[in-house]
């Protein structure tokens, strides 16, 4: 017998037909959506991508994209002059050599360093300069890196530098011209100095007393109470009660080193307009300065720092500068 033939009502055939085309049209448009956002965040990371760096000049920094690391940026080059520098810009540095003047003939001088690494070599010369004989003051007293320096004769000069050991401030003397060396621990306590260790402290014939600035860069003593120290600002001050006090700062510009004179003190200057060397400057007590002479010298001026020493004694002005020696009778007028 023949199976009878079921019939789908019309109606519900076009229900399923629908329903199919409206999930395929919600398909579609979700893909359409997701294409448009694919393409919009390539535009938004190309446009990124192409944002200029960061630059710098005589204009404002630009701003520097949003979604993005700031790179350091590196400066515009600019022309930098190759002329000697003001004077102002030239400051002291602690000292490479030292100069004790006897004489019109007669200097003793020394080189010094760090400690322990640079030994105490002394120099004597009894000819103006021209021959000079080296002295050990290291191998029998072990001292140092000299600091200070004190010529009373040929025969006679006094150091104080640092102990091998411990690189502890140290007294020592000659009295037989470089012959023998001997250590004189108590006579360390009635001496002038600056330990490098500690700048900001002056050791003067009565004590330790507080240094006028932070870091103290050479002294010049005239005695037991009166000194000046140069600081390594450019300062200059004066005291007259061995460092319990001192005077109000001067500036002395280009000034690299300062010694002692029966009258006041001496400075060596570098870099100032008008000398083309070393320039001295005759100082008052008060430090009130006037130019005395120029030393000429072809060193650079940002070579002298520290290389210069400055000594007078019996009307003859000795100056070590760089490589080269000149004395003066004339407080720095004239050089021979």
């Amino acid at each position: 017998m023949a199976r009878p033939i079921r019939h789908v009502p019309r109606d519900t055939s076009r229900r399923r037909t629908g329903v199919y085309v409206g999930v395929v049209a919600f398909v579609a448009v979700d893909v359409l959506l997701i294409v448009l956002a694919l393409g919009s965040n390539r535009s938004t990371a190309t446009a990124e991508t192409a944002a200029p760096l960061p630059t710098f000049g005589a204009s404002s920094v630009q701003p520097t994209p949003a979604g993005t690391t700031a790179s350091t940026p590196t400066p515009v080059a600019t022309a930098t002059s190759t002329s000697t520098p003001a004077a102002s810009t030239l400051l002291p540095v602690p000292p490479t050599r030292l100069l004790g003047a006897v004489d019109a003939k007669t200097a003793w001088r020394a080189q010094t360093g760090a400690c322990p690494t640079v030994a105490a070599t002394p120099e004597l010369t009894t000819d103006s300069g021209a021959t000079w004989k080296k002295t050990d003051a290291s191998g029998p007293t072990k001292v140092t890196a000299l600091q200070r320096l004190s010529a009373t004769s040929e025969s006679t000069v006094e150091f104080v530098g640092l102990a091998k050991q411990d690189c502890a401030p140290q007294f020592v003397k000659t009295f037989v011209s470089g012959d023998n060396y001997s250590a004189y621990p108590d006579k360390l306590a009635g001496t002038w100095y600056v330990n490098p260790a500690d700048r900001a402290t002056v050791h003067s014939p009565v004590g330790a007393e507080k240094a006028p600035c932070d870091a103290v860069i050479t002294l010049a003593v005239r005695d037991g109470k009166n000194a000046a120290a140069l600081c390594a600002d450019g300062r200059a001050f004066a005291t007259t009660d061995a460092a319990a006090t001192w005077s109000s700062p001067v500036t002395l510009p280009g000034a690299v080193t300062l010694t002692d004179t029966t009258t006041g003190y001496l400075a060596a200057a570098v870099g100032r307009k008008g000398c083309a060397g070393v320039q001295v400057l005759t100082l008052k007590p008060s430090l009130e300065s006037a130019v005395s002479g120029c030393y000429p010298t072809p060193a650079p001026a940002q070579s002298l720092p520290g290389n210069v020493a400055l000594s007078g004694a019996s009307g003859t002005l000795w100056l070590w500068a760089g490589d080269a020696l000149g004395r003066s009778s004339d407080g720095g007028a004239t050089w021979k």
